[in-house]
């Protein structure tokens, strides 16, 4: 090999590109016609390239992972999978799977007695609450005692019954231990779990539950995987949660705003809500109309408030193929004059608009709208859906809805208007309609001018609270609304 690095002028240990690059030169020093030399460098070159990729080959043996052919020779050999073996049992790969299987089945256990038990208390006044609760309650209490009655038989079986004792201590069952400990504690602590459930059984069979009165509901519930629903945290002498199930707190009406709940003292989980004000949600202009989508409207296909031709369309459901009859209500027909006299509409402005569908299934909308002389009122008017007349309607104070609530059956309308000494503040007012009268029974002479957006706070037995915040913190102040109207 060694004449072979002298023929090509290179030293062992050379790389690829310095070979090519001396075999380059010695073929351009080459006579003319020497076919021997040409042969001889030929050879020359092939043995040093094989020379230099086996050094290769064993460099990389010796490397990081593969150290020498002494520590590999219990692996490589014929006996080498028995070798193998033998260090994953001194490893303890079994103790450590072991402890991962008991985990998973200590889960799989929970799960499928959560869904497979009935409920244990049929005296409650809750079954919602009380058939989750029985099914957490036992799956809890076993999952419990049988993880730790395995993990008992896995601590002797894996180390006491060995031996040697402690000085054979393997690392798989050492993370085996661990991984236990931590399934005890994560992604809940079982001992605390446990014990929150077993203190509430007294509570849910007596049917003594805490209630919380006016709670203030989060704009935005966290949302949970908790079987006991979704988690809402309501303001108090401290923030306290609430598991409040959909079956209870879903309102197709709008967003539950305030309710009086009924939870467990303990584990927080929700058996009753009674729904104290809604609000509901505001419709957006897209394009040139206002499209009113109302759940429980179930005789109406499609219903669109138009700003260009001022008129309510209704397009009523039809039997099998038949055609869907639509019904055009004419807005310019509202009787309503502004101080000169004049069309209170002379145009619909693109602001939001309410709209809530009344006990007797006529139609409640509110909208801003534009006179002749550029000024905005905020009008309202009730339409029969049936045949599409107006059979109301009214001015309100304010150039725009602000908010729009219900409570107690009745219609709590908050408009805005802007001020015209500033360019920040606006007035807000209160209007109240009661469906039974079929006319707006109260307004407030309170007005508040504010250079923010305040939230409603609370809806008390003598007034509505507002505040600068949605929880209801730094309260701003309230309209008194007679009693007569909140209850």
């Amino acid at each position: 090999m060694e004449e072979y690095y002298e023929l090509l002028g290179l030293a062992p240990g050379c790389s690829k590109k310095e070979l090519k690059t001396a075999y380059m030169n010695a073929m351009a020093h080459l006579e003319t016609g020497d076919l021997i030399g040409e042969q001889k460098l030929v050879r020359a070159y092939q043995e040093v390239l094989a020379d230099i990729k086996q050094c290769s080959i064993q460099e990389k043996q010796r490397g990081f992972w593969k150290t020498s052919k002494k520590s590999r020779a219990r692996y490589t050999g014929p006996r080498g999978s028995n070798a193998a073996r033998n260090m994953l049992q001194r490893f303890g790969l079994r103790d450590l799977l072991t402890a991962v299987a008991i985990v998973v089945l200590s889960w799989v256990l929970y799960i499928v007695l959560e869904k497979i038990t009935p409920n244990i208390f049929p005296g409650s006044q809750y079954p919602l609450l009380a058939k989750t609760f029985s099914g957490r309650l036992v799956a809890a209490v076993v999952r419990l005692v049988a993880y730790l009655a395995v993990y008992a038989f896995y601590f002797y079986y894996f180390l006491v019954r060995k031996i040697n004792g402690m000085r054979h201590l393997r690392h798989g069952f050492v993370y085996g231990f661990f991984i236990l400990l931590i399934g005890l504690s994560f992604p809940q602590n079982q001992f605390i779990n446990t014990y929150s459930l077993l203190s509430d059984v007294s509570a849910l069979k007596n049917n003594n539950l805490c209630v919380t009165q006016s709670t203030l509901f989060e704009d935005a519930p966290v949302q949970t995987n908790n079987a006991f629903g979704d988690l809402y945290t309501y303001r108090g002498k401290t923030n306290t949660t609430i598991y409040i199930p959909k079956q209870l707190f879903e309102d197709p009406n709008g967003q539950v705003h305030q309710a009086v709940v009924t939870f467990l003292p303990h584990t927080h989980a929700a058996g009753k809500v009674e729904v104290r004000s809604l609000e509901h949600r505001l419709i957006n202009c897209i394009g040139d109309s206002f499209y009113i989508d109302l759940k429980g409207n179930t005789s109406v296909k499609s219903l669109y408030l138009q700003r260009s031709t001022k008129k309510l369309v209704i397009e009523k459901k039809a039997a099998g193929s038949q055609k869907s009859p639509v019904l055009s209500v004419d807005l310019n027909n509202l009787s309503l004059k502004n101080a000169a006299g004049q069309p209170l509409m002379n145009t619909i402005s693109s602001e939001n608009m309410a709209a809530v569908l009344l006990p007797n299934h006529n139609l409640l909308i509110s909208f801003t709208v534009e006179d002749v002389s550029g000024s905005y009122s905020c009008i309202a008017a009730e339409v029969q859906q049936s045949t599409g007349t107006i059979l109301h309607s009214w001015q309100l104070k304010g150039e725009s809805i602000y908010k729009f609530f219900s409570c107690s059956g009745r219609y709590y309308f908050f408009t805005q208007a802007s001020v015209k000494e500033s360019f920040t503040e606006k007035t807000y007012a209160l209007q109240i309609y009661d469906p039974k009268s079929d006319d707006f029974v109260y307004t407030d002479k309170t007005q508040y001018n504010l250079s923010f957006s305040p939230h409603i706070a609370s809806f008390d037995n003598d007034g509505i609270w507002i505040s600068k915040y949605s929880n209801g913190k730094d309260l701003i102040g309230k309209f008194a609304v007679p009693k007569a109207y909140m209850n």
